[in-house]
């Protein structure tokens, strides 16, 4: 799923207005009910990065669960690992979400997407199972800014390139003698508790109408067969009109 600005070199508002108008008539009302109210909860205020993640669970359940709370995108980190989800976990989930990837060979991939972010007005949160400087608990994390969480390799958590780079530092209260969750769940703790807050506590997380336009078109066309090519019709169609 592109954001509005990259649709709109291709597809104005208007046009995606009366191709959404066509789109509904095309699928039951109450899947357009179901889209609409989805799309209504997506935000991009809040995003996560996995780091060099490889094994299929924690590839795939992270997907899972960050589509259930109504994240709009996540990044994905390819310096030393190919990142390889798992459908038979993700349920489909990677089907509605827009899974962007950093994996260019021989690059700082790492870097690549922290500096994407930083410029788009991300603050860089990185998660660390020790208490370090900067280091905040769920309750305190600051959220008056659009905020992209960190999340590290099974084995070795996140690259000191990336800790070096984060702004904020997030620690998960423990009280056992395991020094940390597994990264499927630690993604799962933060992120149901993060969505909540935002969602309570900042006036802005949801997407501008623009926004939700363009990605209610983008559901209607995938729950349609050929959805890319019945859009492309009516674009024709619809130019043909104006």
């Amino acid at each position: 799923m592109k954001p509005a600005s990259e649709h709109a070199n291709f597809i104005n508002l208007q046009e995606a207005e009366k191709i959404g108008e066509y789109l509904r008539t095309m699928i039951s009302p109450a899947k357009v009910e179901k889209i609409e109210e989805v799309v209504s909860y997506r935000t991009k205020y809040l995003t996560i990065v996995l780091e060099d993640i490889f094994q299929p669970y924690n590839a795939s359940a992270p997907v899972r669960t960050s589509e259930c709370l109504g994240l709009s995108e996540i990044h994905v980190v390819e310096n030393k690992s190919l990142y390889k989800p798992n459908e038979g976990i993700t349920k489909g989930a990677q089907k509605w979400i827009q899974i962007r990837k950093y994996q260019s060979p021989n690059k700082d991939n790492t870097s690549h997407c922290i500096s994407g972010l930083k410029e788009k007005g991300f603050r860089i949160v990185a998660t660390s199972p020790h208490a370090l400087a900067n280091s905040y608990e769920l309750d305190e994390l600051p959220l008056d800014r659009p905020t992209a969480i960190l999340f590290g390799s099974e084995e070795l958590g996140l690259s000191k390139n990336a800790m070096d780079q984060a702004d904020l530092f997030l620690k998960l209260p423990m009280y056992g003698f395991t020094e940390s969750y597994n990264i499927s769940v630690t993604v799962a703790i933060v992120l149901s508790h993060l969505a909540y807050r935002l969602r309570k506590e900042v006036a802005n997380w949801a997407l501008s109408e623009e926004e939700k336009v363009f990605l209610q078109n983008a559901y209607y066309k995938r729950s349609l067969h050929n959805g890319n090519l019945v859009e492309a019709d009516l674009l024709q169609r619809i130019r043909g009109e104006l």
